[in-house]
């Protein structure tokens, strides 16, 4: 029997009841992504959006600092989607790269932002150490290899043929 990989009873992200302006400022987002040929997630947008407004309800938050970023990435969305009986969505470092890049189209950062390298970084580093997790959690001593090419190899040096 196969076990279900996700709650097929969660209620989606974007389908969460929310203020008219964020609907319309997520709409907006959505097109120019389409547009532009960037990825995006309606359910990860949705969170993000959800998230950012929280401290101001109704209101799209325009400040963006990589302390505000890690801690939306590292405990705000999952304790969002937790709070709401929705599933934490897949895409979430692609679409909140993507949405950045929409603020940052429109001009639309608060003055006292951080700058898009920094916000950009943030997300790289967010993105490096859920790689580790996974890494450290597959390569621990308890797990069972499944395969010989997951155990890790110790190869001969190569040497020049002359």
């Amino acid at each position: 029997m196969m076990k279900r990989m996700f709650d097929s009873t969660a209620v989606r992200a974007s389908a969460v009841p929310t203020a008219s302006a964020l609907r319309r400022h997520r709409s907006a987002v959505l097109r120019w992504s389409l547009a532009h040929g960037h990825a995006v997630d309606r359910d990860s947008l949705a969170v993000i959006i959800s998230v950012a407004s929280q401290a101001r309800p109704g209101e799209v938050h325009l400040l963006w600092t990589s302390e505000q970023l890690n801690a939306l990435l590292n405990e705000d969305c999952s304790n969002w989607c937790s709070g709401r009986g929705v599933r934490y969505p897949d895409g979430l470092t692609t679409t909140i790269t993507t949405y950045l890049r929409y603020l940052c189209a429109h001009r639309l950062f608060s003055a006292d932002s951080d700058s898009m390298t920094a916000l950009k970084r943030s997300v790289a580093d967010y993105e490096k150490e859920q790689c580790q997790r996974l890494n450290e959690h597959f390569n621990s001593k308890g797990a069972k290899a499944r395969h010989p090419t997951s155990k890790q190899q110790f190869l001969a040096p190569v040497l020049p043929l002359y």
